[in-house]
């Protein structure tokens, strides 16, 4: 009877240990094993990284199904016998066209033919013209297209996306291929590049987006503030150089004689707001580098223990932080966090009615008074309160150790922070 009873709690604990991990776990765990191989095939063939993990996590739940599992399939791409000449599954016995997937010898297969699947098809052509970070019109796009016959295929891709963040990593190879590449129009693949071949040479999808990308803007463009602005001036000096349109912060004059080229030279100067298309209107103020930002999937930072919160909590500097998501606003995180929006800006200098924007730092207590960093090399852009930010140390501390304003400083100099 002992035994049987030792067994039988044996058995329970184990149990409870097994039903801890749960869908959300293995949801992680997904991402976690193919988001780098979401991102090269993203810098390859321009199709959003976002939109090919929630693709792959809703067609294959998980990489749990059959399709996934025996087949290698992640995307439930069906046989179109009349094109596919590879091995093929039938998820039933009587081998019926319509269950007859695709067969790939590795799942990395079954992620480049869907590359290709969408970048050599006219039906896909429309998706192509929208910015590669624009994983909504993505979604709602792949929907009108037909990719799926669920009604709520786009709500359903654009809720796996923002509840895990995959944005993130279409920003990340924007940035990689270049700020000016997120905003231009992607050339899409023109109907003469279907073929029958499945396994065609990645550059057909390549070489296409570098083909006059300033000629024909991404209708995301329109929607920003900064480049309107730069053209209006008229002066008398000719100067139709590129320089105001990388500093827009200084206006410069530009003679009324060039005007195309002002316009050619005008879509670079809006990369930054375009690459983070999902912060809240206050994001023209990190133009200033007042607002210290970081990589909620690469903190360097250790985590700390917080008793008013289910988000990751991070230590800097002694004090505790958290990465702002978007939406956020102090006022929420105040009184989820149990303090006083009030303390909770003082807490970050702020003392505007401004409120955190995605991704930003903020500290759930008082910065520190001291920092083991010495100096800061002034950057350009860089202001006090970015710099109080990133060492978490008091704003009001920096400015009593560093004699008048930071503009008074140029870039290279050197900023006390734990100077004694």
């Amino acid at each position: 009877m002992k035994r049987t009873f030792t067994i039988a709690a044996l058995l329970l604990v184990w149990m409870a240990g097994f039903s801890q991990y749960t869908m959300e776990d293995r949801i992680y765990d997904y991402i976690d094993q193919y988001k780098d191989l979401a991102m090269r095939e993203m810098e390859l063939y321009k199709v959003p990284a976002s939109i090919t993990l929630a693709q792959a996590i809703y067609a294959s739940k998980v990489g749990t199904n059959r399709v996934a599992m025996e087949a290698n399939n992640h995307f439930g791409i069906m046989c179109h016998t009349d094109e596919w000449k590879g091995e093929t599954f039938y998820e039933t016995e009587n081998h019926s066209r319509e269950f007859c997937f695709r067969k790939y010898a590795t799942v990395e297969d079954s992620y480049r033919d869907h590359s290709l699947f969408l970048s050599q098809r006219s039906r896909y052509v429309k998706l192509f013209y929208y910015p590669i970070t624009d994983y909504k019109s993505w979604a709602y796009g792949l929907k009108e297209a037909g990719y799926s016959g669920n009604p709520r295929y786009a709500d359903t891709l654009i809720s796996i996306i923002e509840k895990y963040y995959l944005m993130h990593y279409d920003r990340k190879v924007a940035q990689k291929l270049g700020d000016t590449l997120a905003l231009k129009k992607v050339d899409a693949p023109s109907p003469e590049m279907v073929t029958t071949a499945p396994k065609s040479q990645p550059a057909v999808a390549v070489a296409t987006p570098k083909a006059e990308p300033v000629v024909k803007p991404a209708p995301a463009v329109s929607t920003t503030t900064t480049i309107t602005e730069k053209p209006q001036p008229k002066a008398e000096e000719k100067k139709p150089e590129a320089k105001p349109v990388e500093k827009p912060a200084k206006s410069e004059p530009v003679t009324t004689t060039a005007p195309k080229e002002t316009k050619v030279e005008t879509p670079p100067a809006a990369t930054t707001t375009e690459t983070y298309p999902n912060t809240l209107p206050k994001a023209a103020s990190v133009e200033g580098k007042n607002i210290f930002i970081l990589d909620p999937y690469s903190v360097p930072f250790k985590q700390a223990y917080y008793p008013y919160t289910s988000r990751p909590v991070y230590e800097n500097n002694k004090t505790r932080f958290i990465i702002a998501k978007r939406g956020d606003t102090y006022a929420r995180l105040a009184a989820a966090m149990q303090m006083s929006e009030k303390n909770l800006r003082a807490y970050n200098d702020v003392y505007d009615d401004s409120e955190p924007i995605e991704d930003e730092v903020v500290y759930l207590e008082m910065k520190s008074t001291k920092s083991p960093v010495e100096y800061h090399t002034l950057a350009a852009g860089d202001t006090y309160r970015f710099i109080a930010q990133k060492y978490g140390i008091q704003l009001k501390i920096i400015i009593k150790r560093n004699s008048g304003a930071i503009s008074s400083y140029g870039i290279g100099d050197r900023i006390c922070i734990g100077c004694k």
